[in-house]
């Protein structure tokens, strides 16, 4: 049902599962979203739409078992081996130190290749303005290099030699920087020492960068951990994110499958640091719009004259939906293990991605660790 004129509806849905919450997602959206457009509909060379408006919600969506089986969902729009990498971060190296970004405050475009971001670079190596800031200052005192300094004292010359020697140091230092603010290391602290804290807090947000940017800025935008005991003791992880925007038909899906990956790893160390049994419980899913675009309507709905048979057509039910997606052995078997190690042995995939040592053993880790078990897939 379209909502009331002016309104933009909100949605809450609850799955036991990642493909089961998928789907009632995708029905909700699709019968009570609102229909707006965006600024991605395409425009024939007059200036008419081709695309029809989107539909599109505030939706909470609350999974109670991510690692409820079957898990991967049979639709998803990436390979999602690679994409599981890029969430564990194995891509951080392609982002931009946060000098290079200074010049889209001042209006200018990036190189297209360039990465202003990654989640997890945001999130582990969060970027501080005042860092770049400082870099120039330490590029300038270092290009009047051995010039004297004109004091009227042997101190003032020796607190100048010191700033100068100081100064290269830190370029040395910070010649790549992108940021040092780890904020899972900090929530993982934080909720280890006290498992119901609010504060174990993280997010992609750099309002000093973000809004100049033409390019995408990231639609992950906080990540909240939460620790609660079951009735065995067991400390359960509860974490929470909230999304700016979100492609619920094409992104959703693999969004949560990359996002439990990390979850597992946190859980692991919070497990590490407390001696205590962890795991990951019930997740929490909010997009302040969630949207499906009108240019993947004939995917959803279908289209008779085509001969598409859509997702409804193809999946009627959400039991059919779930009947057909795969479980963790399998979805390693066939697809994210293939796709991790074409990424770590592919000579075109390593020298497409520039993908040194460092990035090739968090590849081998992450393949060794499905294979033997300790990252649940």
């Amino acid at each position: 049902m379209e909502p009331k004129a002016g309104r933009l509806p909100t949605i809450h849905i609850t799955g036991d599962s990642i493909p089961q919450a998928y789907y009632r997602a995708i029905k909700a959206l699709w019968k009570n979203g609102a229909t707006m457009r965006t600024q991605y509909d395409r425009k024939n060379e007059t200036g008419e739409y081709i695309d029809p408006p989107s539909r599109d919600a505030r939706v909470l969506i609350e999974i109670t078992d991510p690692f409820a089986q079957p898990r991967f969902p049979p639709i998803s729009f990436c390979e999602i081996g690679t994409y599981i990498a890029e969430i564990m971060g194995v891509k951080d190296n392609r982002v931009l130190p946060i000098a290079q970004l200074l010049p889209a405050r001042d209006g200018e475009d990036l190189p297209s290749t360039a990465w202003p971001y990654s989640y997890h670079q945001r999130l582990t190596a969060h970027p501080e303005l005042a860092q770049a800031l400082v870099n120039e200052l330490i590029q300038g005192i270092c290009n009047i290099g051995d010039h004297s300094w004109d004091g009227e004292s042997k101190e003032s010359n020796a607190v100048f030699r010191a700033l100068l020697n100081w100064a290269i140091a830190a370029e040395r230092k910070n010649a790549h920087y992108c940021g040092d603010v780890d904020q899972i290391a900090m929530a993982i602290d934080c909720v280890s020492k006290t498992p119901y804290t609010r504060r174990a807090m993280c997010t992609t947000a750099v309002p000093n960068i973000d809004p100049f940017l033409k390019e995408d800025v990231p639609c992950l935008r906080e990540l909240q951990l939460r620790c609660v005991e079951d009735e065995d003791g067991t400390l359960i992880l509860n974490p929470s994110t909230t999304w700016r925007s979100r492609d619920l038909f094409k992104a959703w899906g693999d969004n949560v499958i990359g996002l439990t990956f990390l979850f597992n790893r946190i859980a692991d160390t919070i497990s590490e640091r407390t001696n205590r049994e962890v795991r990951v419980g019930s997740y929490a899913d909010y997009s302040m719009s969630l949207h499906i675009y009108g240019q993947d309507f004939e995917k959803v709905q279908g289209d008779e004259g085509k001969g598409l048979a859509g997702f409804f057509a193809t999946f009627p039910t959400e039991e059919d939906f779930i009947g057909r997606s795969l479980d963790s052995e399998s979805a390693a078997d066939m697809l994210v293990l293939p796709q991790l190690k074409k990424l770590r042995d592919d000579p075109n995939e390593i020298a497409q991605w520039q993908f040194g040592s460092d990035e090739l053993q968090l590849i081998n880790d992450i393949i060794l660790g499905i294979e033997a078990g300790t990252f649940v897939c």
